[in-house]
């Protein structure tokens, strides 16, 4: 069975560079059509289920995408909501000079609380429907995470409609290969170099 992670299209603060964690931000015209250009690049494509997060943004992008490749109504699922920034939503990624705010506020949802709501019900789809592929759509920062905890390697940054595929492999640790990283393609994760170390400040996708 292979899962594809899909974020959502842009919305105005994605266009701000503002945080938006849990905060319900709408697709903007940008945003919308992105979905349907993806929509129709699925078509006549083995992807057969589709859920989605809960927030309007990635619902949006769900609906948009099932209409244009004649899949079924996405299903919301509560795990696959953003990761909340608590008290920074809503702010700049950047401070004025141009430099990258941490996220090291007590408020933000611990990266393996995200992780640990999320892997469980991948692997509970991928359970129930082995035989069949199926779409998340959700957010950057979900599947940042989900990428970082599969990969040895930091993932990269996750595009507005960045498609990242998972296959189910019982090798592998927590049942999943990575096929592709935001449209990149991934031979192994033992195959591949492993990239540059971190600078040491966490960064989001906003």
């Amino acid at each position: 069975m292979r899962i594809g992670l899909i974020r959502h299209g842009e919305t105005d603060w994605n266009a701000q560079s503002r945080l938006q964690g849990t905060t319900d931000i709408a697709l903007n015209e940008r945003g919308m059509e992105q979905a349907r250009e993806a929509g129709r690049l699925l078509q006549h494509t083995t992807w057969t289920r589709l859920y989605c997060s809960p927030l309007v943004r990635t619902r949006t992008t769900a609906e948009l995408i099932a209409r244009e490749a004649e899949l079924p109504h996405p299903v919301a699922v509560d795990e696959f909501i953003e990761r909340s920034f608590g008290k920074l939503e809503g702010l700049s990624v950047y401070y004025e000079d141009g430099s990258r705010r941490p996220l090291d506020h007590p408020s933000i949802e611990p990266k393996s609380a995200v992780v640990d709501r999320v892997l469980p019900k991948l692997q509970q789809i991928a359970g129930e429907h082995p035989d069949e592929d199926a779409l998340v759509i959700t957010h950057g920062s979900v599947v940042r995470l989900v990428l970082d905890t599969l990969l040895p390697f930091p993932a990269p940054h996750i595009t507005n409609l960045g498609f990242s595929v998972l296959e189910t492999n019982p090798t592998m640790p927590h049942g999943f290969a990575v096929v592709t990283a935001n449209g990149y393609p991934v031979l192994h994760p033992t195959q591949v170099a492993p990239a540059a170390p971190a600078s040491g400040t966490e960064q989001a996708s906003v």
